[in-house]
């Protein structure tokens, strides 16, 4: 063997060699492929399976697209109309943060039927609301039986079609799921409404809103008020207690 191929022999690494350099490249990958994984604080593994406030968002812009009543005082406008009394500013807003209330009970509920889902199910929202507003729907509308000698309140399909022309149900809806939100915009909810408990929830504010609404014009007429104050529309809200019996 000349001297130019024993330095060759000498520079080649020997099988063992080799295999043991191999044998680490494929542990510093793997060292790195945790480390990245950690990294990212499980982003993967953690992220829901269904954007609820996303969702929501899109359902206010598809409704802005498609319907004709969109602003705010087309809006107070309707209501108006559908009720058949003028209502105050201070009884709107009374409205507005009743029903975030509402919302956030109904959502309480509704997890603590199966704390351990990562997604509310319809099921949960449909029991809730059966036990808690009692109606009855038909060809004829919507009717809340009030008790207690109340003459129930029916909505008409009428109305109903014409409030469905609003945002007004997906932005309650909306509107609440916003305020659930940390410092990044992220849904601070343990748990969320699923896309099909938001429909019920959409299909049950669409009837019990208006409900709610007529009965405010009743306890004004019965104050003599010449519109829906912020108190009729804060008494028209214990609406609910007459409604569990």
């Amino acid at each position: 063997m000349t001297d130019q191929e024993i330095s060759q022999s000498q520079q080649r690494p020997t099988q063992p060699v080799r295999r043991a350099a191999q044998f680490f490249v494929i542990v510093a990958a793997s060292v790195v492929a945790i480390a990245l994984v950690a990294g990212s604080d499980f982003t993967l593994m953690s992220a829901p399976k269904f954007d609820m406030l996303g969702y929501l968002d899109e359902r206010v812009a598809s409704q802005e697209n498609k319907k004709d009543v969109r602003c705010w005082s087309s809006f107070c406008k309707l209501q108006m109309f559908l009720t058949g009394a003028e209502i105050e500013p201070g009884a709107i807003a009374v409205r507005i943060e009743r029903h975030m209330k509402l919302i956030d009970s109904i959502w309480d509920e509704a997890r603590a039927q199966n704390p351990n889902q990562a997604l509310i199910q319809p099921v949960a929202v449909s029991s809730v609301l059966e036990e808690r507003f009692p109606h009855v729907s038909s060809a004829l509308g919507t009717t809340f039986d009030l008790g207690d000698g109340l003459m129930p309140i029916t909505i008409v399909p009428e109305a109903i079609q014409d409030y469905s022309d609003t945002i007004e149900p997906w932005r309650l809806l909306q509107t609440w799921a916003s305020r659930h939100t940390d410092s990044t915009g992220r849904l601070s909810l343990k748990q969320q409404f699923d896309k099909e408990a938001l429909h019920v929830l959409h299909n049950f504010f669409g009837t019990y809103d208006l409900a709610i609404l007529k009965h405010a014009r009743l306890v004004a007429q019965e104050k003599k008020l010449a519109s829906v104050d912020a108190s009729a529309m804060s008494e028209a809200f214990d609406l609910e207690s007459k409604l569990q019996r």
